[in-house]
């Protein structure tokens, strides 16, 4: 999941794996190509910037206008040079209580999980905690989470709320999870939010140059405003990196 000159290796995620007659070349002589498919879900409280870490991530892009996300799901599609293919699927969810079974399906159908918090607010550390509970009361123990600190570069400015000594040390010692802490604003350690997920994983991964990287937004779901309805919307943003 590094940018441009980055190569993933991904054995596996607990998702599907196929083969064909081209690629790298096993033990018997036959050529296979795998191509693997994982879903990471981000999960936090409204405003506490999950959609600009997939942004940044993703796009390499911030914008500071804040818009309420129901549901996105974004895809990023990875070429690596032994000949394996990598998507990722990425679901932005929304911060609001009112979708119980939305949340409740995205955490049955995840793979993984990010659960994002502000350092300049308890209570969406709080959250992190119930869905935490929430996440285990579903998929058990073993699912792998990185807990992340979101705006840490409010931290200069003295409007820290969430000690980090006190939330590492729950994240790291008691829950076992993942912890960074990053700032989607300034792009500061984006890509070590991803990268402890790996490591959460319990995935090798290998950086090395000339990765191309193909990605999008899938269709996605907006509410309207005084609209009662979902409206849908399809956009898609692609390129490649070479």
């Amino acid at each position: 999941m590094p940018g441009a000159g980055g190569r993933l290796r991904l054995p596996s995620l607990g998702t599907e794996s196929t083969s064909s007659s081209s690629g790298s070349q096993g033990s018997t002589g036959v050529t296979e190509r795998t191509k693997q498919k994982h879903r990471v879900v981000l999960m936090g409280s409204a405003r506490v910037g999950k959609t600009s870490i997939i942004s940044q991530f993703l796009y390499d892009r911030f914008s500071p206008r804040y818009r309420e996300t129901v549901e996105e799901l974004h895809r990023g599609e990875y070429e690596l040079q032994d000949g394996a293919s990598l998507t990722l699927d990425i679901l932005d969810t929304s911060g609001a209580f009112q979708f119980p079974a939305m949340r409740a399906l995205s955490i049955s159908t995840a793979d993984a999980f990010i659960l994002v918090y502000s350092i300049d607010d308890s209570e969406t550390w709080e959250e992190i905690r119930r869905l935490r509970d929430q996440i285990l009361e579903s998929r058990g123990l073993r699912v792998p989470i990185v807990v992340v600190g979101n705006k840490c570069d409010l931290a200069e400015e003295g409007k820290r709320a969430v000690p980090r000594e006190i939330a590492e040390t729950i994240a790291l010692f008691d829950w076992e999870c993942g912890y960074i802490e990053c700032s989607a604003k300034q792009n500061l350690h984006i890509i070590d939010v991803f990268k402890e997920l790996l490591v959460q994983a319990k995935v090798r991964y290998n950086l090395s140059p000339a990765v191309r990287r193909r990605r999008q937004s899938l269709p996605n779901y907006v509410t309207g405003s005084g609209s009662t309805k979902n409206k849908h919307m399809l956009k898609r943003n692609s390129c490649t990196v070479a």
